[in-house]
């Protein structure tokens, strides 16, 4: 059950392309067990009890198409779509602009991640409101090796130190609009919003993501 006195809301970054998968158009778009892939995360948000509100960050182009499908999906919690920005955090930036002044916390979404089920949701966004900022992740599974300069082996990494960040991604709505006030050369470089987060000195708990 939800706990009380905490407004929720949710970032998606649908502004992604099909470039690595070879694909024609925006990967969010291509059909998953016949619907869109980005149909899939937001019914998943939709159904998530502990979220309150979404907000859509997306290419200009795409604006009516999201809009289109939160009316075929009767997806209620979409509260805003958001003409996105060059890069991801730019377009979290721009949505952040959309959350509600209830919200005590923001999650930020990829709408590239449609298999996100309540469960893994829900611990992030309970481990952030204990420590202001959360992560879902899981350990890696291959052997990790640093390179040196040259291209050898320097050393074997140890994995249960390791990793591999997933979203949501939760944090207090103040820390997170603090952490987005930087120069535009910093956000172009973050890749993911711990990052951010992580230059102001504050502490991310780690939730156990899925495979």
């Amino acid at each position: 059950m939800k706990e009380q006195n905490s407004f929720v809301s949710c970032i998606v970054a649908a502004g992604g392309s099909g470039t690595r998968m070879g694909a024609e158009k925006n990967k969010l778009f291509l059909n998953l067990c016949g619907i869109p892939v980005l149909v899939h995360t937001l019914l998943a948000l939709e159904k998530s009890s502990d979220i309150d509100e979404v907000i859509v960050s997306a290419r200009e182009e795409e604006i009516d198409e999201i809009l289109a499908i939160t009316k075929e999906y009767n997806l209620k919690k979409v509260t805003a779509i958001v003409k996105g920005g060059s890069h991801r955090a730019a377009s979290v930036k721009a949505a952040l602009k959309a959350v509600s002044n209830e919200a005590d916390f923001v999650a930020v979404h990829d709408g590239a991640r449609p298999l996100i089920d309540e469960k893994t949701a829900r611990k992030t966004i309970k481990a952030a409101k204990k420590h202001k900022a959360a992560a879902c992740g899981v350990r890696p599974k291959c052997t990790l090796k640093r390179a040196d300069k040259n291209g050898f082996v320097a050393e074997t990494v140890d994995r249960s130190e390791i990793y591999e960040i997933q979203t949501p991604q939760v944090f207090s709505k103040d820390l997170l609009m603090k952490a987005y006030d930087c120069a535009e050369e910093i956000l172009e470089k973050a890749t993911d919003d711990c990052s951010l987060v992580e230059r102001l000195g504050e502490k991310i708990f780690i939730t156990d993501g899925a495979y």
